[in-house]
């Protein structure tokens, strides 16, 4: 691991955090304003309108993949750690790909349908496989010897998401859900809540692991992914037209909510991560680091 910087920090680490976390409510505010109240309808054109919060959600996952890129680079390449969180990173960069790309998407289709299968679902994928990737790699430093019994425990949860995700896409095709798309369509859609579980899943059990320890935190944030994706397949399925009015503009509300904040959650974590690495007891955030148990769990 690269030295720890002990010098003073200036303003100090907890500091930084809570304005982090003060700009992560300014920012969650302005999203749900812009969402609903779309005050600058009159001034800009449609697209840019209705784009703004699309725009301070992009900034929330810049902010994720940085701090995250940020803890990566507290390890020498040699050491597992960074394998880590540098594919750790590498996913959530992918999905700020996806971000933009769904940009760049309501621009050139905003008069019409944005195709069901697009580069959006590439860099999504591709996130998640990078997610998993360090979650993969998480698992095996955890378990040391037992590097076998957490390896199929992972690839375990990875085929049950599978299985679990083709049955509940045969089901919605049987049930009318999601008329007139393709099975595959049907299928990727409904895998994106699924992988968010089954990965929220194996953040719940390293929190276990690790006593509820900090580094477990940065994939807290999958579980709201799961509870906001979930809401936007259960749309994009056609599942609102079984539901009361009411109960649409609640989801809607919580769908709103829940996505930026999954990006916030992880990123405040990341950057308390680093923070700890970077300036050991001048963090604040800890009494005692020990470089030895670094990134494994507590007795």
């Amino acid at each position: 691991m690269n030295s720890i910087n002990r010098s003073n920090p200036g303003i100090s680490p907890i500091q930084k955090l809570w304005l982090g976390v003060v700009a992560s409510i300014i920012l969650l505010v302005l999203i749900v304003w812009f969402y609903y109240a779309e005050p600058f309808s009159q001034s800009l054109s449609p697209y840019w309108s209705s784009s703004l919060s699309d725009i301070l959600i992009l900034l929330s996952a810049v902010g994720a993949a940085v701090a995250g890129t940020l803890v990566a680079g507290q390890f020498e390449k040699g050491e597992t750690p960074y394998r880590i969180w540098q594919a750790f990173s590498i996913g959530l960069w992918f999905w700020v790909a996806g971000e933009v790309s769904g940009l760049v998407y309501n621009a050139i289709y905003f008069d019409t349908e944005i195709p069901d299968l697009s580069l959006i679902d590439v860099f999504w994928l591709l996130g998640y496989f990078y997610l998993g990737l360090s979650l993969y790699y998480q698992f095996r430093l955890v378990y040391g010897a037992q590097v076998r019994k957490g390896r199929l425990l992972y690839l375990g949860l990875f085929a049950l998401a599978l299985v679990v995700t083709a049955g509940l896409t045969t089901l919605a095709a049987n049930s009318g859900l999601g008329q007139g798309s393709a099975w595959i369509v049907l299928f990727i859609t409904i895998l994106y809540p699924v992988f968010d579980l089954t990965e929220g899943a194996l953040a719940i059990r390293l929190s276990y692991l690790f006593r509820r320890g900090q580094w477990s935190r940065p994939w807290w944030g999958l579980i709201l992914f799961a509870l906001a994706d979930g809401v936007n397949s259960f749309y994009w399925l056609g599942g609102y037209e079984f539901i009361p009015v009411k109960a649409q503009a609640a989801l809607d509300f919580i769908s709103l909510v829940a996505y930026p904040a999954s990006y916030m959650v992880a990123g405040l974590a990341l950057l308390s991560n680093y923070f700890i690495l970077h300036y050991g007891e001048e963090s604040g955030l800890l009494r005692v680091v020990k470089t030895a148990v670094l990134n494994k769990p507590e007795n």
